[in-house]
């Protein structure tokens, strides 16, 4: 199996998770922060508790070449049961959207605006 390809540049990152990490350059990283680092910078311990923030076309652009990587979907909402006809509204993350539990009719149109 082959590794992602990443590009070069500088890009953003968000951390999630508890804890923090320190990068290669000796910064400390906290649970939430967004911050900018060249991907070498990040312990491959630690590629699965970050997120790459930065759109694909705009390091494209920068870099003036194609590159040939996975780019993750941003919208990445899906529905999960949370129990007899009821149905939570939840992002890439695990955060639940809505606020109290809906029926599957409007978790689906939920679901439908956030994906637009």
């Amino acid at each position: 199996m082959e590794r992602t390809r990443l590009p070069e540049g500088k890009m953003k990152w968000k951390k999630t998770g508890g804890g923090s990490l320190r990068l290669s350059n000796m910064r400390f990283i906290r649970s939430g922060q967004v911050f900018d680092a060249y991907p070498h910078e990040i312990p491959l311990a630690f590629r699965d508790v970050v997120i790459c923030l930065s759109p694909v076309d705009e390091i494209n652009a920068e870099k003036e070449k194609k590159i040939d990587y996975v780019a993750v979907k941003a919208n990445a909402y899906s529905l999960v049961s949370r129990g007899i006809g009821y149905w939570n509204v939840v992002d890439k993350n695990g955060k639940v959207i809505n606020e109290k539990a809906l029926r599957k009719d409007k978790a689906e149109e939920l679901l439908k605006s956030l994906e637009v």
